[in-house]
């Protein structure tokens, strides 16, 4: 399974908006479409502090890597300050059918 990738966009509010992604990598290749649980997901704790936002621009990548058990789980969070491998875990309790992804 393929590798997911992705970073955000500089905060913005209700009256500004910036949709321009953080971090780019040179190449970017297809989003794998997988029938997931979540109908969205929000970076979220350490990795929302690191990112300065909560919502997600996937790059590239299979976005299966969402449902696998978290040790099997390869996601990557792209910002200019680094790479950094985080994991998702589906939630039910504070917002219905969302990932929350944290730094691994």
């Amino acid at each position: 399974m393929k590798q997911l990738r992705f970073t955000t966009t500089a905060p913005h509010s209700m009256f500004e908006f910036d949709d321009k992604p953080l971090s780019l990598p040179d190449e970017i290749g297809e989003i794998i479409y997988t029938n997931v649980k979540g109908r969205t997901a929000y970076i979220h704790s350490d990795a929302e502090d690191l990112a300065g936002f909560d919502i997600p621009i996937i790059l590239d990548g299979d976005m299966g890597q969402f449902d696998l058990p978290v040790d099997e789980q390869d996601i990557l969070m792209l910002l200019p300050t680094g790479e950094y491998k985080c994991k998702a875990v589906y939630e039910t309790d504070v917002i219905s059918d969302c990932y929350l992804i944290t730094l691994k």
